[in-house]
């Protein structure tokens, strides 16, 4: 049941558990337990068995339960993209973006995410059709509302026109 699991959650979900587990690919494993999770309870106890240590996945497991229950409107199902992208599409799609907006767009990022600004827009890029689609994607991976409005702020002052 894919479709009971917010794709913001599970960002948020694989991007934890990646800090734990010394930034290992999660993503198949918590594919996986979305497709086969009745809801977001047996989701996250597939999830954190990828965790060996029984008091890391204890206190893992506790402190998603406080978020859980302090973002409960942000858990609104939604169905997941599990669509492969097909290997004959280009590797970097552009949508008007210049080469100093795509710069910028990555600097913002790196502000709010660290390192891992270039990995996330190289791979929503590719995945997004639209230039609001590839911010929606990106603001995704950003876990707090005052970094979504900063970043959302940095993206408009660099000039992204978005196709909505």
């Amino acid at each position: 049941m894919a479709d009971l699991i917010n794709t913001r959650f599970f960002a948020r979900v694989e991007r934890s558990l990646r800090k734990r587990l010394n930034n290992t690919n999660v993503r198949p494993h918590l594919m996986r337990a979305a497709l086969h999770a009745r809801n977001e309870d047996e989701f996250m106890a597939a999830a954190a068995r990828l965790l060996i240590n029984t008091q890391e996945r204890q206190d893992w497991l506790a402190s998603w339960t406080a978020r859980r229950q302090a973002e409960a409107h942000d858990t609104t199902p939604v169905e997941l993209d599990t669509t492969p992208a097909s290997l004959d599409e280009p590797l970097q799609r552009n949508f008007g973006i210049t080469p100093d907006q795509h710069d910028r767009l990555r600097e913002a990022l790196a502000h709010e995410l660290g390192p891992i600004a270039d990995e996330l827009l190289e791979n929503e890029s590719q995945r997004s059709d639209s230039v609001s689609e590839l911010l929606g994607r990106l603001e995704s991976h950003i876990a707090g509302e005052a970094q979504r409005a900063r970043f959302r702020d940095s993206t408009v002052s660099s000039g992204l026109q978005t196709d909505a």
